[in-house]
């Protein structure tokens, strides 16, 4: 059953028209994934995008191209996907800067802790090289 045929429910009043599930039955309908914990990363956006891009070529580049009434809608769906898919994008992009930023800080850290062990090691050697001298 596909989501839409779920969200409309027969509510066997006027004639059979349907009404909308109420909102806390959309809430705990199992295939609700608008509170899933899992992050989309930039393959699964590769994925969304190139669905997006097939699904509009396969659209426009039969031998003749008809509008249709839904075209509009369709159109409107995927700019606000193109637009999501974007900012989704920026912000992993941010995330992993910020990671790098921090790996980079690390090693930085950790290079200078190394010179500074370096430079003492080598004053004690050249201290004890002196005391053997004597």
């Amino acid at each position: 059953m596909t989501e839409s045929a779920v969200l409309l429910a027969d509510s066997g009043l006027d004639g059979g028209a349907t009404a909308p599930l109420p909102p806390a039955d959309r809430a705990t309908w199992t295939e609700n994934d608008a509170q899933t914990e899992e992050k989309i990363d930039r393959d699964q956006l590769l994925v969304l995008s190139s669905d997006l891009i097939r699904s509009l070529h396969r659209r426009i580049s039969g031998h003749r191209f008809r509008a249709n009434k839904h075209d509009g809608t369709r159109l409107a769906v995927a700019r606000a996907l193109v637009q999501a898919i974007t900012a989704h994008n920026q912000v992993l992009r941010d995330m992993e800067q910020e990671e790098i930023k921090d790996r980079l800080a690390r090693i930085e850290a950790t290079l200078e802790t190394r010179d500074r062990d370096q430079k003492y090691l080598e004053q004690i050697e050249r201290e004890q090289a002196k005391r053997r001298r004597l």
